[in-house]
This record gives C-alpha cells, structure tokens and sequence, in this order.
C-alpha cells in the first residue's frame, strides 16, 4: 500500500498551530536554505537534526509559508480518479 499524495492537489497543511489553507494548487516540497544578501547561511541537511526537505506553500492573504517537512503532521488533499481496487 501507498499512502501516494499528489502534491498538485493539497489544500491544507496541519502545523502544530492548526490547518493552514492552501490556495492556487501551491503546495510544494524541496530541499531548503536560509539566505542574507545572496549568501547562504543555514541549509537544511547541513547541520545534524535540521531536515533537507521542506515543504511551501501559498495563504489565502498571499503570504507564504515555509517549513521544514517535520513540521507537517497533516494535509489534505482532493482525490482525483478511482482508487486502485473500486468499480
């Protein structure tokens, strides 16, 4: 069994401080860095406990939000298609 998500259709994210809505089929994931004036100062991976991959998504107010990929517990999704095994 899979537990497949398919990134293109989330439209919530649960974080410790509840569900955030995602708009315009925005959530993504992908390997992280913190940066100042075009430098690199934190990448995740490079440092012992901090994850490589984080996950990003667009709000209802435009804003952005950006996270380390542990520090989502849940998300919704819409199901497109038949699921394997149903008529």
């Amino acid at each position: 069994m899979s537990l497949a998500i398919d990134v293109d259709n989330v439209t919530a994210v649960l974080l410790q401080d509840g569900w955030h809505q995602v708009v315009e089929n925005s959530f993504d994931s992908d390997a992280y860095e913190f940066f100042h004036e075009g430098h690199s100062l934190i990448g995740g991976g490079r440092v012992e406990g901090v994850s490589a991959t984080g996950a990003t998504w667009k709000e209802r107010d435009g804003s952005r939000v950006a996270c380390p990929f542990p520090s989502v517990l849940a998300v919704k999704f819409k199901v497109t298609g038949k699921k394997k095994g149903s008529s």
